[in-house]
């Protein structure tokens, strides 16, 4: 949807795509006409809040890495002995929720440049076989807000701090010996969320978004593609495909209805839950942030207490607890957004968004 909507009528990658997908236009085109996210008009909108987050992403493209910072990294992985392990660990170090490696699926590497109209159709040339893909927390606070401008300022915080790691890292490999390419916001060659699943970090829910252990769906995700031969790490099995058969919240609350609340697909061989991204991009045009209400309704996105460690427990090793967890959580939260946002959102109920 970001590469469709950054199509400009008359231009030659405007005219080839819609060449290409006519029956596409005349949406995109009416979509074109609402606010754009971040400006003045959708009905979220908040000057200061905006404001700031549309410094972040400003702050992505003019990101350089610190030349010390890079120097140390590099020398750490010219000298480790598991080099897999370092690169893990290293980038936790510098901040990230969680690291790890994958095989580099060409299901999952983009076949064609689409976002910038100057390499608009150039193919998408990735040679590197491994992937260290790694995530950052985004703030339960914040998120509680959903779909207000908080929102977007947390999600703006989070993919900068994404690209400044990736391209650190990147520039790490490369001193190091290596080939390596950073992809973040605007910039991916790959498609995460599922290089996110095969290097371990969780599970794609019912919204085709990555549920993590402990963060739940909380996270962006960052990755840095490289010819370092390393180790991949192991699946892991959070009970989230049996969660999501029977809870539906994110369906169920979904303003645009954009989420599927029937049965998985099949989609180039991956099981998914459909999302129509035109309708929930349409809303987010309409509000003027990223919503994600999806993110915060989820009951995986609940806070790392004693409590939800062990309902998270539960559901990884007896699955047919899932109908149980979901009782007590619409118990306890509420069963639509609407009522779990009278539950919490009271003076002094939230911590405040991180700067």
């Amino acid at each position: 949807m970001f590469a469709r909507m950054a199509r400009t009528a008359g231009t030659a990658a405007y005219n080839e795509y819609y060449g290409r997908h006519p029956e596409r236009r005349a949406a995109d085109d009416h979509l074109r006409t609402r606010p754009a996210l971040l400006t003045p008009g959708g009905s979220h909108y908040d000057e200061a809040i905006c404001g700031d987050a549309a410094a972040s992403f400003r702050a992505i493209d003019a990101f350089v890495p610190d030349t010390r910072d890079v120097e140390v990294w590099a020398s750490q992985l010219r000298s480790a002995v598991d080099l897999s392990r370092s690169l893990c660990e290293g980038l936790v170090q510098r901040g990230a929720y969680a690291a790890g490696i994958a095989a580099l699926d060409q299901r999952f590497v983009y076949t064609h440049k689409g976002r910038f109209d100057a390499d608009y159709g150039h193919p998408v040339q990735l040679p590197h076989a491994i992937a260290i893909v790694f995530l950052v927390e985004m703030d339960f606070g914040a998120m509680q807000h959903a779909p207000g401008a908080p929102v977007i300022a947390e999600s703006a915080g989070q993919y900068l701090r994404a690209a400044q790691l990736s391209l650190t890292l990147a520039a790490a490999l490369r001193a190091a010996g290596f080939e390596a390419k950073a992809h973040y916001d605007a910039h991916y060659d790959v498609i995460l969320p599922p290089l996110a699943v095969a290097a371990g970090l969780g599970e794609m829910g019912r919204h085709n978004i990555l549920v993590a252990d402990r963060a739940g769906t909380r996270v962006r995700i960052g990755a840095v593609t490289t010819d370092a031969r390393l180790r991949a790490s192991r699946l892991v099995s959070l009970g989230v495909e049996r969660f999501c058969r029977i809870c539906k919240k994110c369906a169920t609350n979904c303003p645009s209805h954009a989420l599927s609340d029937g049965d998985l697909t099949m989609t180039d061989g991956i099981p998914l839950w459909p999302t129509n991204a035109g309708r929930c991009y349409g809303y987010w045009r309409t509000v003027g942030t990223d919503c994600g209400i999806c993110m915060a309704v989820c009951p995986f996105s609940h806070p790392d207490t004693p409590l939800h460690r062990v309902v998270r427990y539960a559901l990884r090793r007896a699955p047919w607890l899932a109908r149980v967890a979901r009782w007590f959580d619409d118990r306890l939260y509420g069963r639509t957004w609407a009522d779990r946002q009278r539950r919490q959102l009271r003076p002094g109920a939230l911590s405040p968004p991180r700067s």
